[in-house]
Order: C-alpha cells, then structure tokens, then sequence
C-alpha cells in the first residue's frame, strides 16, 4: 500500500517528463526552420511582461473572498492572498491534491473551517473554468479558419456558460452533497448572500491583465499584433483548463504544453509554437516564485509584526 503514492508520483513525472522530451525533440528537429525565423530575445521586455503577470495573480485571493462572503465568512484580503499563494506551488507535486491540504491548513489557521475551504475552492475553481472556457470561446472571433456560423455559435455558448455562472445555488447544493458524501461533513453551508457577479468581473480583469502580460512576453522574441495575441491567449485558456483536471500531470505539466503548441501550429509554424508553450510555462513559473516569496515575506512580516504587539504588552 505504501509502494502506491511513489509509484502514481513516478507515473505523475514520467508523463511530464515524456511530453516535454517530445515537444524538446520536435523543436530540434525543426531547428532549421527555427533559425529562419531570425528570433531575438528582449531580456528587458520580457523582465517587463512580468509585471502585468504578477498582478494579475491579486485578483484571484479577491475572488476568494467574495465566495467566502457569500458564506458569511469574513477573510482579510491580505490573509487569503497568504493562504493562497503559499500553498500555491503544491500544485506542482504530483497528485494535485497538496495545494489544498496546505490550503485548508493555512485557513483553518484563519478559522476557516475545512467545509469552507473546499466549497469555496470548489466553488472558485469551477468560476475559473468558466471563465477559461468564456476566454477560449471568446478567442474564436478571431479564428479565421471558421466560417462565421460556427463562430456565432460558440460566442451565444459562451454566454450560456455566463448565465450559469449566476446559477449558483445549483453549485452549491452539488457541493454540499458532495461534501457530505466524502468527507462526511453534515453542517452543509448556505450562502446568505451572493457575490458571484462581481467575481466574474474580477476574473475577467485577471484574463485582462494576463493577456497583457502574456502579449508582451511573447513579444520579447516574436513579433505578433493583437489578433494573434487574442488566439494565444484562448489556446493558453483552454490548454491551461485541459492541464488543470489532468490528474496525473504535476501542474498540467507536459499536458498543458503539448495541447498548446498542437492548437498554435494552426495560426504559426511548429517551432514557433513550440517555442510560445515552453516559453510561457518557464513565464508561467517565474511568476508562481515570485508571488510565492512575496506571499512569503508578508507572513513573516505579519508574523514579527504579531510578535512584537503581542512583547509589548507582555
């Protein structure tokens, strides 16, 4: 029984590991055609790009606390943003499950209890697939290789998608029977109020700002307009989305990448596509550090903060 973790791990990063080792060998193989491209790389515009990246992270620990809210659970911004992005590079330990224990951890140090935790979470993350899938369909209008029938078809699903997103109550009705169902938890929550309007307008500013970013990144070696940056973005959307729930990929690792760069060499050749996926994991996970460590100096900040109230009236 003990063998089972090390052996899902090992199944976890071979996946990874394969599906990078293919997209790298591919790339080599059309390294002739890479060199035509005459690419240079910006280190300055790409240092830049990070920017926008970072702060589009500040809009997810606000989502976060909307659906708290909505649960009667007041979190301060600056906690929840703590919560979430220390935990947050567990979801590169294969098994997707340690960036939640970390998680409701950290929360119940919060006095967040792990009922809210997991539905909020549960909650938060299936806000963020609709948005991915909105952003993905949404792209589509610039998908020339569609007939515009096909493309109007897809826009009115998406805005189907946006009224399901205020239908929540059906959510949270699921999530409470399936909270009860495998954790066992019988004080199912209810939302006194819902907030759900203004977390779809937080999730859009954060696809905004991502795009912006990512824009500028891709920028920093290749040269595209925003039409192109547009079809990026949704290819990254929906890549990211299929990468998330691929439970034997570490971070959708390898997944992610080769969905990607399999959508992309419809609008670029190969190696450009190749090269736009690995260059916006490696973008991806500088921005995962960052924000880490700066999740990271605010606890301890806060920390010796609380510390040294707590001296001074000792």
């Amino acid at each position: 029984m003990q063998r089972r973790p090390f052996i899902k791990n090992l199944i976890s990063g071979g996946i990874a590991l394969v599906c990078i080792v293919l997209l790298l060998k591919s790339l080599y193989q059309n390294y002739g055609l890479l060199q035509e491209q005459h690419l240079t790389f910006s280190p300055v515009q790409f240092s830049i790009s990070l920017f926008p990246l970072v702060l589009s992270y500040f809009f997810i620990p606000a989502m976060w606390c909307g659906i708290l809210v909505s649960f009667g659970i007041s979190l301060p911004y600056r906690k929840a943003f703590c919560i979430q992005y220390l935990a947050h590079l567990g979801k590169y330990i294969p098994g997707k499950i340690w960036a939640y224990i970390a998680q409701s951890y950290l929360a119940s140090q919060a006095h967040v209890s792990l009922a809210e935790t997991l539905c909020s979470n549960a909650i938060l993350m299936c806000l963020l697939s609709f948005s991915s899938l909105f952003v993905f369909a949404a792209s589509f209008l610039a998908w020339n290789t569609f007939t515009f029938l096909t493309r109007l078809v897809l826009v009115v699903l998406s805005f189907f998608l946006i009224y399901l997103l205020f239908r929540m109550r059906l959510l949270e009705t699921i999530f409470n029977l399936l909270l009860e169902r495998f954790t066992g938890i019988h004080n199912t929550l209810h939302c006194e109020s819902l907030y759900y309007k203004n977390i779809f307008i937080a999730s859009s500013l954060e696809w905004f700002t991502f795009t912006i970013g990512l824009y500028c990144m891709i920028k920093s070696f290749y040269p595209i307009d925003i039409l192109q940056s547009i079809i990026i973005v949704g290819t990254f959307s929906i890549s990211w989305l299929v990468g998330y729930y691929a439970f034997l990929s570490p971070g959708g690792l390898g997944i992610q990448e080769g969905i990607q760069v399999y959508l992309l060499t419809f609008f670029f050749p190969a190696p450009i596509s190749i090269v736009i996926a690995l260059t916006s994991r490696l973008w991806l996970t500088i921005g995962d550090v960052l924000i880490f460590l700066f999740a990271l100096a605010l606890t301890i900040h806060d920390n010796r903060l609380q510390r040294s109230i707590h001296g001074s009236y000792s």
